[in-house]
């Protein structure tokens, strides 16, 4: 990201210059950076906010940030709330996970002010390198998972003889994620760029490359995005509906449906279901039953890496000194363990405004925005921790790269 040139520039053009140097690297190095360390992406986020704040304070544009007054008032609210719970929580990285949260809104409501008055010439002209950046970061993670990860294996130092172990790993995975959400921001760049016949290309495009050898998140994520593409494409407010009561019988009813299919269907045992789809059943249980214990204001905030377990057996892997591998693999079932109905509440009314507003999006570019935020639920349904630093950044770059895609003007000028 970078801030424009305008009339509010200072008369010393070297600070402007600056800015407009370190946003336009931010934009390019977006995609590498997915394909080769999406861990560093809490520090893109952090340098994109601090570009913003700068651009917003030179146009004087400062006062558009209360204009966001629901929001604000909605994530101060959810804030303070994991604020008090670390009072609570058994976690020794509470505090951490609040401050981390911190910085992820600032970055959302900064970047989100700034990119909404960014000029047309401007916007292009970043979209033409963010597009550039994830051409090459697609290229690039492709080459790595098809020729064994010798960029990662060199700069880290791993044999070739283990590198078929890291084809199973995390390494891949979060690359496939991270990517799967920004092809949508990337399609509708195209899109208005004059593209718009080859936009979809660029998801299906990576689908095909990339997914069959990673991640199944990624892959369940990227198929659910297509679907709702589609649909949005026949009928963007239906799609607006489907998604608006997928989430809110998420949020409402996410503990007795993961007990039911633990409990109750016993899909622990089903030979049907690959292992790690098993394990991840009994995760789900073991986490809604905590949640239960706690049900208004939940076990606090990042609990789910320390909860104490009080003689549970897993048929998967040995219980230790932690219940949860970190995480229950499910956002609304960790915002309901570690923050309870008071949190998923907060927590419901964001998300329902978030999908809201993409209404007020220009009619032909919200399949694409319905099409991210479908990829996203049903990632964040089935994988990684929701307050992972790396894991909240790239839902931010996602929506401020999509934010930055709407304001290429199709006009040409």
């Amino acid at each position: 990201m970078t801030m424009s040139s305008s009339r509010h520039a200072a008369s010393d053009g070297l600070p402007e210059r600056l800015v407009t140097a370190v946003g336009g690297f931010l934009a390019v190095a977006l995609g590498p950076m997915a394909a080769l360390a999406p861990r560093g992406l809490p520090v893109w986020a952090i340098l994109v906010t601090l570009v913003a704040a700068a651009g917003l304070a030179r146009s004087h544009s400062l006062g558009r940030l209360v204009r966001a007054a629901l929001p604000i008032g909605l994530a101060g609210a959810f804030l303070l709330l994991a604020l008090l719970s670390t009072l609570w929580s058994p976690s020794p990285r509470a505090l951490a996970t609040v401050a981390e949260l911190g910085y992820i809104a600032l970055g959302a409501l900064f970047g989100g002010a700034w990119l909404s008055q960014l000029p047309g010439a401007e916007a292009r002209r970043l979209v033409r390198l963010l597009l550039a950046g994830l051409i090459i970061g697609i290229l690039v993670f492709g080459g790595e998972v098809l020729a064994n990860f010798p960029i990662y294996r060199w700069w880290n130092g791993v044999s070739a003889e283990d590198a078929a172990a890291i084809l199973y790993s995390n390494v891949p995975k979060r690359s496939s994620a991270l990517l799967c959400l920004l092809v949508w921001p990337a399609a509708l760049a195209v899109a208005r760029l004059g593209r718009r016949a080859a936009a979809l290309l660029v998801p299906v495009g990576y689908a095909l490359l990339c997914l069959p050898l990673t991640s199944r998140s990624a892959t369940l994520g990227i198929g659910i995005g297509l679907a709702f593409y589609l649909l949005a494409r026949w009928s963007g407010a239906l799609a607006r509906r489907v998604l608006g009561v997928l989430v809110a019988v998420a949020f409402v009813a996410v503990l007795p449906l993961v007990l039911m299919l633990d409990r109750v269907l016993d899909l622990t045992r089903a030979s049907w279901l690959f292992t790690s789809a098993q394990h991840r059943v009994e995760i789900w249980g073991m986490a809604a039953t905590r949640a239960l214990e706690t049900p208004l204001l939940g076990q606090g905030i990042d609990a789910s890496r320390a909860l104490p377990p009080h003689g549970e057996v897993s048929r998967f892997s040995p219980i230790t000194d932690s219940l949860l591998p970190l995480h229950p693999h499910n956002a609304f079932l960790q915002v309901w363990l570690e923050l309870g109905a008071v949190g998923a509440a907060l927590a419901l009314a964001l998300t329902l405004l978030l999908l809201n507003g993409v209404k007020r999006l220009d009619e032909a570019d919200q399949p694409f925005a319905l099409a991210l935020f479908a990829t996203g639920l049903a990632m964040i349904s089935t994988a990684y921790g929701v307050w992972q630093a790396w894991w909240m950044a790239s839902f931010l770059a996602a929506g401020l790269t999509l934010r930055l895609a709407t304001r290429v003007p199709t006009d040409g000028r």
